[in-house]
């Protein structure tokens, strides 16, 4: 009869190895089991990260040090700041001005930054002109200029006391059959690089706009370029990760990128600089060759990478806050809908980029934010009716 060796021990030391090293695989299959399927539930879900809590707003920053004083003192900071780190076209306020613009912008906006609107007589014909100007006149927009097309349109800004300067201009070749105000658009790169070439930080703003605050008093300033998104909510504008997925490539199917809506071309701010100076030249001459969109070819040349031998303008980017510089299916879609305590403060310009009724819409919003609970009542959440919810 054979004994077992149970004296040192050893049979039972083998077996727990045993044991361990079994316990030890099945956990190691498990955790790869889980990998995969959190990574297969990930792509199906869109590849989506939680959404983000609401960002801090500027406006919330501000009512914490003091209102509208701390509002101003973080300006002048921010305002400063910006000035001391960007290459500023600086010519002497002494030297003879260097043109009829330069007379013209340094009785208007002595502060080096100016609001600037392009207009003919087609966008004045049911008024919308003259509602885009009394928001301007209510916010207190003093270093304004409506870029007149016509002398009829200079004409009535004048006899309304607003700024305008009047521009002879021939819409590019390559944009004529396109409408009149995409012709028009496509030649506003070439409009604003006067500003930049003389030292001024244009805020551009196309007409279809209800002017509600100053919005001098809202911009950051640390970026080249601050510019209003068609993103109606956090994701879609400050944009987010995406999942990608593959199976033909197996073990490395899943891949992530970024993605975010365009920013509009209708509403941005341009710190004057080289980069931005650069961004223009190349708007400006693409658009004068080719018919293409004015706002994809902007975001084309903000967003497209340098890569090989192509050198992007690298300008720096701010998305403005969609609360305070909003579009118009973010307050007819969601916004409205909302209790008014749950609403945001009251946008600074609400752009109704969504909407083909513009000034409709334009005059009912500057009712709904002067106190008039009822003022959108009647109008879609698209451009159809029935279209109010989501």
């Amino acid at each position: 009869m054979k004994l077992r060796d149970d004296s040192t021990g050893k049979s039972k030391i083998a077996e727990n190895k045993a044991r361990n090293t079994a316990l030890l695989s099945i956990f190691l299959v498990g955790l790869c089991v889980g990998m995969i399927i959190a990574e297969r539930v990930y792509i199906q879900r869109g590849g989506r990260v939680p959404k983000p809590r609401f960002l801090q707003t500027h406006h919330d920053a501000l009512s914490r040090i003091g209102g509208a004083a701390g509002h101003s003192q973080q300006t002048a900071a921010v305002k400063q700041a910006a000035g001391s780190s960007s290459a500023q076209f600086n010519y002497p306020d002494t030297a003879p001005a260097r043109n009829d613009l330069e007379e013209v912008l340094r009785k208007i906006a002595p502060s080096k930054e100016v609001f600037v609107a392009v207009a003919n007589k087609n966008v004045n014909w049911d008024g919308m002109l003259g509602t885009f100007c009394s928001g301007i006149k209510a916010a207190g927009i003093e270093n304004h200029l409506i870029l007149a097309l016509d002398q009829e349109t200079k004409d009535w800004c004048e006899q309304n006391g607003i700024n305008a300067y009047l521009l002879s201009l021939e819409i590019h070749s390559a944009q004529k059959g396109t409408g009149d105000n995409h012709a028009v658009s496509a030649m506003k790169f070439g409009i604003l690089k006067r500003f930049v070439e003389l030292g001024w930080s244009p805020l551009l703003s196309d007409v279809d706009i209800a002017v509600l605050q100053n919005p001098f008093n809202y911009l950051y300033r640390d970026s080249d370029v601050e510019g209003m998104s068609d993103g109606f909510d956090e994701r879609t504008a400050y944009g987010g990760i995406e999942g990608f997925d593959d199976p033909s490539m197996g073990w490395a199917r899943y891949a992530q990128y970024y993605k975010h809506f365009n920013l509009n071309s209708g509403l941005f701010y341009l710190h004057a600089n080289e980069r931005t100076l650069d961004l223009l030249q190349r708007l400006d001459k693409r658009l004068s060759e080719k018919q293409y969109w004015d706002q994809t070819a902007y975001n084309e040349e903000i967003f497209f990478l340098s890569h090989g031998s192509y050198k992007s303008p690298q300008v720096s980017v701010r998305v403005m806050d969609i609360d305070q510089f909003m579009n118009s299916k973010r307050l007819f879609k969601d916004v409205r809908k909302r209790s008014r305590d749950q609403q945001p403060a009251k946008p600074v310009m609400v752009h109704v980029n969504y909407h083909p009724d513009k000034h409709e819409r334009m005059k009912a919003i500057i009712k709904y934010y002067g106190g008039e609970e009822h003022a959108l009542d009647a109008f879609p959440g698209g451009s159809e009716k029935g279209t109010r919810r989501r």
